[in-house]
């Protein structure tokens, strides 16, 4: 009596099929041609279920990307960590990964977001940027008292909320990729922000680069710029010290900082953002600069 010792599974696996008188397809191996027309049609498993036609019933996994809404300009609110409301103008680029540029503007209520003229935002965002402009608390259309803007612990709490606005878009910017402009006391919350965030280790996106437009001795009102070249993780940042000669005597005493910190100064007078209007050369040496670091 023959006894069945394996069942053939598939066309591509072939066991041959033996009995207690020996193999009885000794042509059978590695090297053997088999006979498409005795194949089934279809393999079979144990259970009698046809194998291809479950796998034709499988749907395959979505591979593509989430598609982003299209670039657009558009005035968004958010809260700070203390329950101030700010108000910025946000500058998408229509794709996610996109770097990113939070601008800060000199000092409130006497200035707001409007600081930022519309064209260099602009000029920004169409070289790839996705730009959020904050009223920081105190200015525009945002709550707070403005002193706490640039005096004592909360300023920097403008900057975590507006980078934590970014990272909640639909198609968020590459935060890897993220730089703080600040002008004239906008430096304030920028350096008190980078510090803050790298003493945090990764709970806070920590920029990698700075713009500091006329920083001066108010820059340093919670902490010294030299605090930046002693703390871990901020080796590598970058610094864009971009000034009127007229007001150069703070920024250019940061000359040895650091290899990565870059002077730029400028015959025309303007201070923070108003060297835009009396150099608009500026805008684009600030667009190129951040080009190159992020």
């Amino acid at each position: 009596m023959k006894f069945v010792t394996a069942v053939c599974l598939s066309l591509i696996l072939i066991s041959a099929c033996s009995d207690d008188e020996g193999p009885s397809n000794p042509s059978v191996g590695p090297d053997a041609t088999v006979d498409a027309a005795a194949a089934p049609d279809s393999a079979v498993d144990a259970a009698g279920e046809d194998l291809a036609t479950v796998a034709d019933l499988t749907p395959s996994p979505d591979t593509s990307e989430p598609s982003c809404p299209a670039a657009t300009s558009e005035v968004i609110v958010f809260e700070t960590e203390d329950g101030v409301e700010l108000e910025a103008d946000l500058h998408t680029t229509g794709s996610a990964g996109s770097p990113a540029v939070v601008l800060l503007h000199m000092i409130p209520p006497s200035n707001d977001r409007s600081n930022y003229p519309l064209s260099f935002r602009e000029q920004l965002n169409e070289a790839g940027f996705t730009v959020l402009n904050v009223d920081r608390r105190g200015a525009g259309g945002s709550g707070g008292q403005a002193a706490d803007a640039y005096l004592g612990p909360n300023g920097k709490l403008d900057a975590t909320a507006a980078v934590s606005a970014l990272a909640a878009l639909p198609c968020p910017p590459d935060l890897a990729r993220l730089a703080i402009i600040g002008a004239s006391n906008g430096t304030t919350t920028a350096l008190d922000y980078t510090l803050h965030a790298a003493l945090s280790g990764d709970e806070i996106t920590v920029p990698r680069a700075l713009v500091f437009l006329t920083g001066g001795s108010y820059t340093e009102n919670q902490n010294p710029v030299s605090a930046l070249l002693e703390t871990s993780g901020l080796e590598a940042l970058s610094i864009l010290f971009l000034y009127p000669q007229d007001e150069a005597t703070w920024s250019e005493g940061f000359k040895s900082g650091s290899a990565n910190w870059t002077h730029s100064a400028y015959e025309e007078s303007g201070h923070g953002t108003q060297l835009f209007d009396s150099a608009p050369s500026a805008m684009t040496e600030v667009t190129e600069w951040l080009t190159s670091r992020l």
